[in-house]
């Protein structure tokens, strides 16, 4: 998982001078660095309920629920990554908004 990361950035950074009209993506919302924040913070989630279950989590019928809900959250985060990362690749750029900095 870690070189496919690695080899998307090196992408994303060599394609971002194009000029193939694209969207522009959000800054914390909807950029590569935020889905791969996101899922990761998911993966973690769902780890911490499966280690409450393992080593003796009181309530293991909610435990199990709270994992249902990670695993369909995780699938579509990586459903959105693959998405993101195919229309990146297809158009050739990858452009988003500068955000700009409340403090220096």
């Amino acid at each position: 998982m870690h070189q496919l990361v690695v080899l998307c950035f090196v992408m994303i950074k060599k394609s971002r001078g194009s000029k193939v009209p694209t969207k522009k993506h959000i800054p914390n919302f909807d950029t590569f660095g935020t889905l791969v924040d996101r899922l990761t913070i998911e993966v973690v989630k769902r780890s911490h309920f499966e280690f409450l279950i393992e080593f003796g989590g009181a309530d293991v019928p909610e435990l199990e629920r709270k994992i249902a809900v990670q695993s369909e959250m995780i699938d579509e985060l990586k459903r959105r990554l693959s998405d993101f990362l195919s229309e990146v690749f297809q158009n050739g750029v990858y452009e988003y908004i500068d955000e700009e900095r409340t403090f220096l």
